[in-house]
């Protein structure tokens, strides 16, 4: 449902809360402190990030005093597998809430959905994907990365001007290495990006920011929390930042289609014989949303 929350950007502002998926933890009963906080109390949720840090600095001396105390090896091999296994899945998984709230899909049982497009501005895939959304009266959010947008600018201003939205993708789009980040790289990736936005377009309100690759560490909800920025996944990907054939995507992203989904699309690549993928992917999405009475909105 929509309801009236803190915006740092605008106060007062009506957002739509996140809806993270319940993930249930067997270890030693976690389970119950961590749903609680997918209830997106800010409390709940610091509490719950604190107790997967704790649970991985105390299960390392658990280990040695289960090796000291005469307990057999895999006792203690066991106890830091089962930290770090928290840790990593909270981390590795796009939709795991465990470090904060993310934003998986629209508060909606209407039939509208949330077309979000990654890796631009590219010079050739963005002003094709602009017109074929004005074509179809349709609205996306544009996920940029900073140093693009730095190279393009004039292609940004053109996103917003197209009466669509941008959010934050990081400056460097570091993709296999940002959910390894401490807290001063992931502070510098997150407000870098945002910083040359709000350069660009000084009157934008920024409000969205999605990790590389939807993987995150427990450094980035205070880091976004400081940025006054909110963490968007996604319910439904094509698979196109590592698919080149476009009716395997089309495929995909249509079965994923329902009320509410937010649909992760990237540009910036080409399909198995060359052409640009996404304005091809794209097209044939529109016309599905349309056929199936589907209207591509902004939250």
């Amino acid at each position: 449902m929509t309801k009236y929350v803190r915006d740092p950007v605008q106060p007062r502002r009506a957002v739509p809360t996140a809806e993270p998926a319940v993930l249930k933890l067997p270890f030693w009963g976690l389970s119950a402190t961590i749903a609680a906080a997918f209830r997106n109390d800010a409390a709940l949720t610091l509490m719950a990030r604190r107790l997967i840090l704790w649970f991985n600095v105390i299960a390392p001396v658990a280990a040695i005093l289960l090796l000291q105390q005469g307990r057999p090896w895999w006792w203690a091999v066991l106890c830091v597998m089962a930290a770090h296994s928290v840790w990593l899945f909270a981390t590795l998984v796009p939709s795991c809430s465990w470090w904060g709230p993310v934003m998986l899909r629209l508060p909606t049982t209407e039939k509208k959905v949330w077309i979000t497009i990654d890796d631009g501005p590219h010079p050739q895939d963005t002003p094709a994907l602009l017109a074929l959304l004005a074509a179809h009266r349709a609205k996306a959010a544009f996920f940029i990365i900073g140093e693009r947008a730095e190279r393009y600018p004039q292609l940004v201003r053109d996103i917003l001007d197209g009466g669509h939205e941008v959010g934050d993708h990081t400056y460097h789009h570091p993709a296999h290495w940002f959910w390894f980040l401490g807290r001063g790289g992931m502070y510098r990736e997150i407000t870098k990006g945002a910083g040359i936005l709000r350069r660009i377009a000084p009157e934008l309100k920024l409000r969205w920011f999605r990790a590389p690759a939807g993987m995150r560490n427990h450094h980035a909800h205070p880091v976004l929390d400081e940025a006054g920025l909110r963490l968007v996944g996604w319910s439904v990907r094509g698979r196109d930042g590592v698919v080149q054939d476009k009716s395997r995507i089309v495929t995909r992203l249509k079965r994923g289609i329902r009320p509410g989904a937010i649909i992760l699309m990237h540009e910036g690549r080409a399909d198995l014989s060359g052409e640009r993928l996404a304005p091809q992917v794209l097209g044939e999405l529109l016309e599905f949303l349309k056929s199936e009475g589907y209207e591509a909105v902004l939250p």
